[in-house]
């Protein structure tokens, strides 16, 4: 919620005795007079209420602050300035409303009390209230005294940077920086480590996916080789079992002939036993017959002698025959 400044209220308070109200001022308002007319102390009223130090207001002490006092007649024991801030709010219906908020130092004796809304606060709680609204009493960031622009001017970018600091109150936060800086460093460096473990967690991660391409590729063709197999198989289970069929075939047509050949080979050994028979009666007749003959050329042999005498006499008497 943004405020604007509309009223300052003021009770014996330097140059203005009693109760004077200025205002109502606007978001933009120039305030002039001639020289001792009161503008400064004006000044010095706002920075008054928004915490300025004492010695910042051109006095030594609270107590000098109060009408008449400089000149040891002050006008009463207690002195107080109150800013009167505004905040315009316009509904979806274009009506206004308008919020208030008061902030008011009071000088009692030579102490001050501090009160927003007429609520009685410490100083640390006052600062914040007026820090709340963006009004840094540390800082000065509200006012720009005379001579403060010149000054301003002059600064060199080193106190620029300081001024602004200030202002900004990022020096109050320098450890935070540091601190925030270093765990921004460590945070790069992490991230850099993170970084590489990530390149090297994808680099694992192209291997494994290569690995398992490869594994998909060695499985796909694992199970092309296991099915061609079993076709192999299949296809020589079919073959055996054709072949079996036709050696089972040629088995009974060699057994039926075998069978064949058996009667056969009865009827042989039956016309075998015949023939043996038949050859044991020519064998016995042989012999009956090789007796014969052995007898027969016994005899020859025995009448051998005479047959080759009378054969040479046959032979002398013919050739006698002949010579007649």
């Amino acid at each position: 919620m943004s405020y604007f400044l509309k009223y300052v209220e003021i009770d014996n308070f330097k140059s203005y005795k009693g109760h004077i109200v200025i205002g109502p001022l606007r978001k933009f308002t120039a305030i002039i007079g001639p020289n001792g007319s009161g503008k400064s102390n004006l000044m010095d009223a706002i920075s008054f209420v928004l915490g300025e130090p004492t010695k910042s207001l051109r006095v030594r002490k609270l107590s000098e602050l109060i009408h008449g006092a400089p000149i040891n007649k002050p006008v009463s024991t207690r002195a107080s300035v109150s800013l009167i801030f505004v905040s315009i709010k316009t509904d979806r219906h274009g009506e206004r409303t308008e919020h208030e908020k008061r902030f008011q130092r009071l000088i009692v004796g030579n102490a001050s009390e501090y009160r927003v809304d007429g609520r009685q606060l410490s100083a640390t709680e006052y600062t914040e209230e007026l820090e709340n609204m963006g009004i840094i009493p540390k800082a000065k960031n509200f006012l720009i005294f005379q001579g403060q622009v010149e000054s301003i001017a002059m600064k060199t970018p080193k106190e620029f940077t300081a001024m602004f600091e200030e202002l900004s109150r990022s020096g109050e936060l320098r450890d935070e920086y540091e601190q925030a800086k270093q765990e921004k460093n460590k945070a790069e460096q992490d991230t850099h480590a993170n970084f590489q473990k990530k390149k090297g967690v994808e680099k694992q991660k192209k291997e494994v996916r290569l690995e398992k391409e490869v594994a998909q590729k060695y499985a796909a063709l694992k199970t092309q080789y296991d099915e061609l197999q079993l076709q192999l198989k299949l296809f020589q289970l079919y073959h055996n079992k054709q072949e079996l069929m036709e050696k089972r075939e040629i088995a009974d047509k060699k057994k039926d002939e075998v069978i064949k050949l058996e009667k056969r080979k009865e009827i042989s050994d039956e016309e075998i036993k015949a023939k043996k028979k038949e050859l044991a009666v020519y064998n016995k007749e042989l012999a009956n017959d090789e007796q014969k003959v052995k007898e027969l050329e016994a005899q020859i042999n025995k009448h051998r002698p005479t047959y080759i005498k009378a054969k040479e006499n046959s032979t002398h008497h013919q050739k006698k025959i002949d010579l007649a």
